[in-house]
């Protein structure tokens, strides 16, 4: 068995089970913002330079954050190997479900990716020793419902994309599991500053074999949307810390909600009955998981 390493995290305050939703729902919104610049960039750019623009300008804003904090050895980790374990997994979940984006309609993608919530509830239980409740076990399930219900994927999903967006579902579960248990023992800015670099490390050489040389206004998008991931990165992780896996996983769910919005406000687009339905269902769970936190919270005090 292997020993414990003790809690060494600099930003250690109170955990807050409801804060930790709140800074998943808004890092899940700027994700969502993000994932529709990515779609985009697919048709220009390999998927291996997306991310790598996507990563190594991440660190930027959080670099910053460091140099105004100022905390003595904020980067230093005690769990190396875990911190290359948690990069490597999503970093390879994400390039799959890039690759995925690539090769299936848009609502086969998101049915198989919304898989994430039922495998981090499932897996938090074994891997993490975390405890899920019924209640947040029906929440899942509700809320995975209601995306199934608006996305409605075709019955044609085993072609080379599903594959590819399933496995990254998987690996990207998986890490968030992995960066669960680092925030036990690692500040935030640590874990998310550590993957960013450790990632762009990885895909630097496989950027160079297919690099393809953006336009000015291009480039300066690439750049945009990589220190926009930082801060919304730095949330999603923060979330973790705040709460268990199995309270942030139903969260995801929520993306469905930010898409449409954008859709309404940024093109008019308003969706229509089915689509209004399976919404309520997703806004239900979530709710449902916020208010149970929060009578947890209370008992607890």
């Amino acid at each position: 068995m292997a020993t414990a390493v003790p809690p060494v995290p600099s930003d250690r305050v109170e955990p807050d089970g409801r804060r930790g939703i709140l800074l998943m729902l808004v890092g899940l919104l700027l994700f969502s913002i993000l994932n529709g610049v990515v779609k985009a960039q697919t048709e220009l750019f390999p998927v291996v330079q997306i991310m790598f623009f996507r990563n190594f300008f991440a660190m930027a804003p959080l670099a910053v954050v460091i140099l105004w904090v100022a905390r003595p050895g904020v980067l230093k980790t005690r769990l190396p190997h875990w911190h290359l374990l948690h990069a490597v997994i999503v970093s390879g979940g994400i390039g799959l479900i890039f690759a995925g984006y690539q090769r299936l309609p848009l609502a086969d993608a998101t049915a198989i990716n919304f898989a994430s919530p039922l495998i981090i509830t499932a897996l938090s239980v074994p891997l993490l020793g975390e405890r899920v409740g019924w209640v947040k076990w029906a929440a899942v399930a509700v809320g995975f419902a209601g995306v199934m219900f608006m996305v409605q994927p075709g019955g044609d999903v085993v072609r080379a994309g599903a594959l590819f967006s399933l496995a990254g579902t998987v690996l990207t579960a998986c890490g968030t599991l992995a960066a669960r248990h680092l925030s036990k023992h690692d500040s935030t800015m640590t874990i998310v500053f550590l993957f960013m670099a450790l990632s762009s490390a990885m895909v630097a050489p496989f950027v160079v074999a297919v690099w393809v040389t953006p336009t000015p206004l291009q480039l300066a998008g690439l750049v945009a949307m990589g220190l926009a991931s930082g801060g919304a990165q730095y949330m999603t992780t923060r979330a973790l810390y705040h709460a268990p896996a199995a309270t942030i996983a139903p969260m995801n769910y929520s993306k469905m909600i930010w898409a449409l919005l954008i859709g309404f406000f940024a093109f008019g687009d308003w969706p229509g009955p089915v689509v209004l339905a399976g919404s309520a269902l997703v806004l239900a769970s979530t709710w449902v998981v916020y208010r149970s936190e929060g009578r947890s919270r209370t008992l607890k005090a």
